[in-house]
């Protein structure tokens, strides 16, 4: 199993909290931190965003914080930057990590902030997920 991926397993159930850096609540960008941190690896924090994620500079933070995108992938301990549903938007928007099942089908493990949802969840990495994957990072730990 992945590292990354059995620390990011821990906060599920969290609440999501926008700017949210700890087991009380997180955001998307939150669960990616947190989870490398307590693996002991820092990683770049983006401390201001909006709404609009990738006007304050999601992609170079997460760029800094991973290097440049993978060309092959999504795979198991990947990190996987997004556009939004809820903002029905081409630009990028969240973050998730991907995880696993015992038979091996890809999940997505994510702080929702949907209303209806609202907290770090893993769900299948089904279409309505993957169509909305703008770029693949890889950071082993």
């Amino acid at each position: 199993m992945n590292k990354l991926v059995e620390q990011a397993r821990t906060y599920l159930g969290v609440p999501w909290r926008h700017l949210g850096r700890s087991r009380r609540g997180v955001d998307c960008a939150g669960l990616l931190i947190c989870a490398y941190a307590d693996l002991g690896v820092v990683v770049p924090v983006i401390e201001h965003y909006g709404r609009e994620p990738y006007r304050d500079g999601l992609m170079a933070g997460v760029r800094a914080a991973l290097g440049d995108p993978v060309l092959d992938g999504p795979k198991v301990g990947d990190i996987l930057l997004m556009t939004s549903a809820a903002f029905g938007s081409t630009q990028p928007h969240h973050l998730g990590i991907v995880g696993d099942d015992p038979h091996h089908v890809l999940s997505l493990i994510h702080a929702d902030g949907e209303p209806s949802v609202s907290r770090v969840s893993e769900v299948g990495l089904v279409d309505h997920y993957r169509r909305r994957i703008v770029a693949v990072f890889r950071r082993p730990v």
